[in-house]
Order: structure tokens, then C-alpha cells, then sequence
């Protein structure tokens, strides 16, 4: 099998019952690390349902990328006013941000916005964005490159995340992120990997833990680093430790009020028209 990232061989290393019923083979590449499945096709029947019952973390997980996600943007992208959730599910994330200040707006095509209702891209006519976020997305992805590239149309710059793949097969096939039982994750990344998606997309690619960032932005790694830790500390910047910070920041006014006040504005028109 030719790897989906480099295009070199790919061997099996295990197997693995899919949706509790189909045994299917899981390939690496032997020169980027990537994992993939046999050809999925069991994808219709996997998203029958576009959250799975077994994603029981998923408000933690928000919870994790409200606070970590707006310390990277307000230190490495602190010019950037107009984002994109791409693949948001239930919209919650956007919420969250739209109620710290960050104007953010929803995109997933299978999933039902319960969260950010009217502040969806459906509802914009505008498909250019400042950032482009993607979380717990490109494990789902059939065809990565093809699909990181229609992503990347939305915005230069993209903050992701996805686990990186253990060290060993042995630790790989027991690993929870196969989630086997569910049928949605058929791609697996190592950070070679990674870096070959950046490069063939004339990106610079950073990581901290399982959040990456592809961009046309230069940082060093302390810059990363220092991002992702507690803002009320230091900033690093340019190779300096500047001061304590809490200025430096843009200043940001909760939507939560503007919102509400838009979406009531929306629901009376509506009201109206069909009267």
C-alpha cells in the first residue's frame, strides 16, 4: 500500500475489528511513520452519527482548548479578529470563544450546530478567515492532503489538533486512539509526517503536546512553549523576556451579549415573515 503523506511503502503491523464487525488491516509507512486503514469502507455506516457515544471527553477537551487555544492566538497571532471552527460539531467550542471575545464561527457539514446557532458559515458571505482551527480532525481524513488543502483555503494559518502516534507497534495497537470501535479514525500521525504536510503546503509546522500549528509565521519553539502557558506570567518574544504581561494582549469584549441581542433580532424577522 503507498502511504497517503509521502507516497513511499506501507506494511501492515496489525489488524483490527472495525464497528465491532469488519476485520481491517492498518498500515505504516516505512519512511514518514504514517498509519493508515484498508480503503475505509465502512464510513457511512461509522457516521450514522457524527459524535460517537464512545467520545466522552469532549467537554473536557473544550474545556482544554477554550483556555489553551486563546493563549496561542493572543500571543503568536494577536493581530488575527476573524476565525473559523472547521468541523465544530455541536458548535460548543465557538461558543465558548464567541464568549471570550473571539469572533468565531462554525463549519461541519455533519453535524448538527446545537451551540452556536446563527453564527454558523452558512450564515456569512465570507470564506476568508484570519485563523482556521480543525480539532480532532485529520484522524478522520480519507484523503489528507487533499482534504488539509481544502482547510487551508479557509485561512493561512491553522491551529489543529490530533494525537501523535506512539513509538512502538505494539504501543500503537492498543492504543485508544485507534478507537476501532467506531470506525471514524482511519489516519495517524507521527510529527514526520506532520512536517511533510507542512512542507508540501510551504508551511512552517510547530508543536506543543497534541495542538499543532501550520502557518506562514516564523516562532521558535520557546515562543510555542511560553504561548501555551499561563498568560498572567511572562511573554517571550523575539528571543526576550519582555515583562509581565497582561497589556499586551488584545482586549477582548465577550460576544454573549451582542449575540443575544442578534439572535433575538433574527427570531423576531422571522417571527415577522411568517405572520
Amino acid at each position: 500500500m503507498e502511504c497517503k503523506i509521502c507516497k513511499q511503502p506501507s506494511h501492515k503491523i496489525f489488524e483490527k475489528t472495525v464497528l465491532v464487525k469488519y476485520l481491517v488491516d492498518y498500515h505504516q509507512c516505512s519512511n514518514c511513520g504514517f498509519i493508515q486503514t484498508d480503503d475505509p469502507f465502512w464510513l457511512k455506516e461509522a457516521y450514522e452519527n457524527a459524535i460517537t457515544s464512545l467520545d466522552i471527553g469532549i467537554l473536557n477537551r473544550n474545556d482544554f482548548l477554550k483556555e489553551n487555544v486563546s493563549k496561542m492566538i493572543d500571543c503568536l497571532f494577536p493581530e488575527a479578529q476573524f476565525f473559523l471552527d472547521f468541523a465544530g460539531g455541536y458548535g460548543l467550542f465557538v461558543r465558548a470563544m464567541r464568549d471570550k471575545g473571539y469572533n468565531f464561527y462554525r463549519q461541519d457539514i455533519y453535524c448538527e450546530n446545537l451551540f452556536s446557532k446563527h453564527f454558523d458559515i452558512e450564515d456569512l458571505n465570507e470564506s476568508n478567515f484570519d485563523l482556521v482551527t480543525a480539532f480532532e480532525v485529520f484522524e478522520h481524513l480519507e484523503n489528507p492532503l487533499l482534504e488539509i488543502e481544502n482547510i487551508l483555503k479557509y485561512s493561512k494559518h491553522l491551529i489543529f489538533s490530533t494525537d501523535i502516534i506512539p513509538q512502538t507497534v505494539s504501543e500503537v495497537e492498543n492504543w485508544v486512539y485507534i478507537a476501532a470501535e467506531t470506525g471514524q479514525h482511519i489516519a495517524f500521525y507521527s510529527e514526520r509526517s506532520l512536517q511533510i504536510v507542512a512542507q508540501k503546503f510551504s508551511k512552517n509546522y510547530y508543536r506543543k503536546g497534541n495542538l499543532h500549528i501550520f502557518t506562514n509565521k516564523t516562532f521558535s519553539q520557546v515562543q510555542v512553549d511560553v504561548a501555551l502557558n499561563d498568560k498572567t506570567e511572562y511573554s517571550y518574544f523575539f528571543g526576550l523576556i519582555k515583562k509581565k504581561i497582561g497589556t499586551n494582549y488584545p482586549q477582548r469584549e465577550s460576544y454573549q451579549h451582542r449575540d443575544y441581542l442578534k439572535i433575538k433580532e433574527i427570531l423576531n424577522e422571522e417571527a415577522a415573515n411568517q405572520s
